[in-house]
């Protein structure tokens, strides 16, 4: 493979790069490409976190890459998540969250084998030294700075935060760091903390890791009319009707898509639109999608190129009804090894603990 198929795999599919040069020395360097992404462990895993992020996965290791899930125990406690219980944190990692990732994984043909898992506890328990990063990290973060970067939790500016809360950006920054991460890998949302990563890496004596903003994925219901942007519109575990899950039967899925927001002509801000764009056709022109349909309206039609479908859509070419229905049946065929991997004793039964464990949380 050469190096420009490299970076076009590496970065397909993606918002932002930092950056573009960074990256393509890093490739002509023949160095060993170290990624990392990191996840709290909160809620069922959706598309976004299931197939978006996992789908990169499976383009970083064709790319030779070396790729690591963090999964981010430490982190979930200081967010709060899973009521900030350690217990059902950490029954829910191991239980049914890394089982949810690895049944993504299935869904783009990638073995648990080919990514290393590491857990919070177990890589601050195997290096001490992490935490003498982290407080050299801190001492290049100003308490202004700390605040506005708390948007990475989900948190918005000018929140009263407690003092945990404050240790969460120059942590995940020392994460990069002592796992030796050269290539640093998430949505938009955790841009403060890599751009600081990159910042301080060598008033600290490391490296500036390149970093990697994977396209977001839509939700299923209404923008806000007075925010459309692609940070409100991103699908949301916590939010009804909003995501569908890697899990999700068949039915369950036709039943959601079905009620999906999808105006007609309406191109920029609906969720079938950008599903087309980013699951189907993968942040790529050229792909095939095929819709399937009566001749009576205007009968079966597969479209190789997606601006094609985009202007049929936006002409009314192609109706809202008939792209839901294609898009129902590229879904199930999709997470088919997902919903496979659910139906085994051991990751059956984690799905169901965390059900549990969402509604007494």
């Amino acid at each position: 493979m050469t190096n420009e198929e490299k970076f076009i795999l590496i970065t397909r599919n993606c918002q932002e790069v930092l950056t573009v040069e960074d990256l393509k020395k890093l490739i002509e360097s023949g160095k060993p490409i170290q990624h990392y992404i990191g996840f709290e462990i909160s809620g069922l895993v959706h598309l976004g976190t299931g197939l978006m992020s996992m789908g990169k996965i499976a383009d970083f290791i064709k790319a030779g890459v070396k790729c690591r899930i963090f999964l981010a125990d430490f982190h979930s406690y200081l967010n709060n998540k899973m009521g900030g219980n350690w217990e059902n944190i950490r029954e829910a990692t191991e239980g049914y969250f890394k089982e949810g990732l690895i049944a993504s994984l299935l869904c783009f043909g990638v073995k648990e084998s080919e990514v290393e898992w590491i857990l919070g506890k177990t890589l601050y328990e195997r290096c001490p030294i992490h935490w003498e990063t982290f407080m050299r990290v801190g001492k290049h973060i100003t308490l202004s700075r700390n605040l506005r970067s708390v948007s990475i939790m989900g948190k918005k500016q000018g929140t009263d935060v407690d003092m945990a809360t404050l240790f969460y950006p120059p942590l995940q920054v020392a994460d990069i760091f002592t796992m030796g991460v050269n290539l640093a890998h998430a949505g938009i949302d955790q841009r403060k903390a890599h751009v600081i990563a990159r910042e301080v890496g060598e008033k600290i004596n490391k490296w500036t890791p390149v970093a990697i903003h994977q396209n977001l994925i839509a939700g299923l219901t209404p923008p806000d009319v007075d925010h459309k942007d692609e940070e409100t519109l991103k699908m949301s575990k916590s939010k009804p009707g909003s995501a569908i899950f890697v899990h999700d039967t068949p039915d369950e899925i036709r039943e959601k898509i079905k009620k999906a927001f999808g105006p007609p002509k309406e191109t920029e801000f609906n969720p079938l639109i950008n599903w087309v764009k980013t699951l189907v056709f993968w942040g790529e022109e050229e792909g095939s999608f095929t819709v399937t349909r009566p001749d009576k309206f205007g009968g079966n039609v597969t479209y190789t190129e997606v601006s094609n479908l985009v202007a049929d859509y936006a002409s009314e070419k192609l109706f809202p009804l008939d792209l839901k229905n294609a898009l129902v049946e590229w879904i199930i065929a999709k997470l088919e090894p997902a919903r496979k991997h659910f139906e085994e004793a051991g990751p059956k039964a984690g799905l169901v603990r965390m059900k549990e464990m969402m509604g007494n949380k």
